[in-house]
């Protein structure tokens, strides 16, 4: 009986001590995967503090490039305003040039038939009028680089007012119309068939037409002399822009 009281016992202990072990595992499995969820969402915290400084640096590095394309924006406007400013005195003083030169000349040309009595030679004469001849063609070619500075003055004034936060709309000529001549479908982009020399803006928006109906709204991206390229704004697209489509200036 002795045995029998012993040998439960035993197995009763056994039976506890499985049953301990058992407990002891589960916690065991417990603590490992906290333990393990732990490390990851520490990891996880890890890397977006991470991505949050990465993107920090960018943030910090795009805002001081824009500081600077603004600072050498102002910097070129105000020489480009010098500029004009300079060509504007230059072309006051030829036109004021051409106007004695060419009262001269026709003074000259009305005294002509009497040019011994007006005691000038006809060699004179010639070279006066030579004279007068390069003075208007000096004239008016200030007068076209007084037009392009204008546009450059309009140009960097417009960007100054958009690095500043401005909500600026650019406005191009009235009448001003061109052609589609390519088409980028995928990065919804077109070229058109006017530009600096048609006083084409950066920023500037025209409508895009086929057959009298609308098709889309760009955007002026950049500007060359003799071509634009343009960006499709989304909300106004209503078809596909096609070679050869119609672009004008909204109202």
């Amino acid at each position: 009986m002795l045995r029998i009281s012993l040998i439960v016992v035993i197995v009763a202990g056994i039976a506890a001590l499985a049953i301990s072990q058992l407990k002891v595992a589960d916690k065991i499995k417990t603590l490992t995967e906290e333990r393990n969820k732990f490390e990851q969402d520490w990891k996880t915290s890890q890397e977006a503090e991470r991505a949050a400084k990465k993107r920090a640096s960018e943030a910090t590095a795009t805002a001081d490039k824009a500081k600077k394309e603004l600072d050498t924006a102002k910097i070129d406007l105000g020489a480009a305003i010098e500029k004009a400013d300079q060509q504007e005195r230059r072309a006051n003083e030829l036109e004021s040039r051409l106007t004695k030169t060419t009262q001269e000349r026709n003074e000259s040309q009305a005294e002509l038939a009497r040019w011994k009595a007006f005691n000038m030679s006809v060699e004179q004469i010639r070279a006066m009028i030579a004279e007068n001849k390069k003075l208007v063609q000096e004239r008016d070619a200030v007068g076209e680089e007084n037009k392009v500075l204008a546009r450059k003055v309009i140009v960097l004034q417009n960007r100054i007012k958009i690095y500043e936060g401005e909500n600026v709309k650019v406005e191009l000529p009235v009448g001003l119309k061109g052609k589609v001549v390519a088409v980028d479908p995928k990065y919804e982009f077109i070229v058109l068939n006017i530009g600096e020399k048609d006083q084409v803006l950066e920023r500037g928006e025209m409508l895009v037409s086929r057959s009298g109906k609308l098709v889309a709204k760009v955007r002026i991206l950049t500007v060359q002399p003799n071509r634009s390229i343009a960006n499709v704004l989304p909300d106004w697209k209503q078809a596909e822009i096609l070679e050869g489509d119609d672009v004008i200036v909204g109202l």
